[in-house]
C-alpha cells in the first residue's frame, strides 16, 4: 500500500486530477448548449417533460457560473476527502 502512495505516484495521480478539471471545464463549455441523451430522445419524441417532484435546496445548473462554482467546491470537496483517506491509511499502515 505504501508504494501506492509513493511520491512519485502522488504527482502522476495529481497531475492526471489537473488534466481532468481543465478538461472537463473545456468540456462542459463546448456541450452546456447540446442536451444529453435523455433530452434528445425527448425531444425526437415530441415528450414534455414534467414538473420535478423534489427540488434541491440550490438552485444550480441554470447558468454557466452557477454550475462552474459548484463543480469547482464539489471538485476540492473529493479531492479533500481523499486526500485525508489516504493520510488515513498512511497513519494506519504504520
Amino acid at each position: 500500500m505504501r508504494e501506492l502512495f509513493a511520491r512519485k505516484g502522488l504527482t502522476v495521480l495529481a497531475a492526471i486530477l489537473v488534466i481532468f478539471a481543465v478538461g472537463l471545464v473545456g468540456f462542459y463549455m463546448f456541450s452546456a448548449d447540446y442536451g444529453d441523451g435523455l433530452e434528445v430522445a425527448m425531444d425526437d419524441a415530441d415528450v414534455e417533460e414534467s414538473e420535478p417532484v423534489y427540488t434541491g435546496p440550490l438552485d444550480y445548473g441554470d447558468n454557466y457560473l452557477s454550475s462552474l462554482l459548484m463543480g469547482i467546491i464539489g471538485f476540492f470537496i473529493v479531492l479533500s476527502s481523499g486526500y485525508l483517506l489516504a493520510r488515513l491509511l498512511r497513519k494506519n499502515d504504520s
